[in-house]
């Protein structure tokens, strides 16, 4: 394994090696992505779920997303990711989300979660059924700069719509 000690001129030196960069002092490796850690693009993900929908804080939105946000593909911005959290508070006003998994790898964030609420609002075209729904899903997440910039959203929509009674029928033949 090949070793160089870099001087900062402080004092202070880092041993570089084939497994990362690591403190002389401290002996633990500081895995990075860019100028974020995995842990810290993991903590912004933990914060929206947790500011954003279990507090339900949407100003936290202008601190974790950039402006123009995209979803699945498709620029929503900022604004439509508030709108459709609005949404889901409106409809569940007792919305809680419980993150499963979180894993991170390179830029990337994904979570496995569940969530629970009662329908008190319309939701999708369902009237208020006063039904405790649960419903799960997986979100993965794109960071950049310590922002999320994109997210491909996936979760159990057929499901909570059964569990709210709504009927599913085949568009009439034409």
């Amino acid at each position: 394994m090949r070793q160089k000690v870099i001087s900062l001129g402080l004092g202070l030196g880092f041993l570089i090696c084939t497994s990362g960069l690591q403190s002389i002092v401290g002996g633990q490796p500081q895995l990075r992505t860019g100028a974020v850690s995995l842990e810290q693009n993991k903590a912004i993900v933990r914060r929206w779920i947790e500011e954003g929908f279990n507090k339900r804080d949407v100003k936290v939105v202008d601190d974790l997303f950039v402006e123009d946000f995209i979803v699945n593909g498709r620029k929503i911005g900022r604004e439509g990711l508030k709108q459709n959290m609005n949404r889901h508070f409106a409809a569940f006003p007792d919305l809680h989300v419980m993150i499963a998994e979180i894993i991170a790898e390179g830029d990337k964030v994904v979570i496995w979660y569940t969530v629970e609420g009662t329908q008190k609002g319309e939701f999708d075209g369902v009237p208020p059924t006063g039904k405790k729904v649960t419903w799960f899903g997986a979100d993965l997440f794109r960071v950049a700069d310590g922002k999320i910039v994109e997210a491909r959203f996936v979760d159990d929509s057929l499901g909570r719509l059964r569990q709210l009674g709504a009927t599913i029928s085949p568009p009439p033949s034409q």
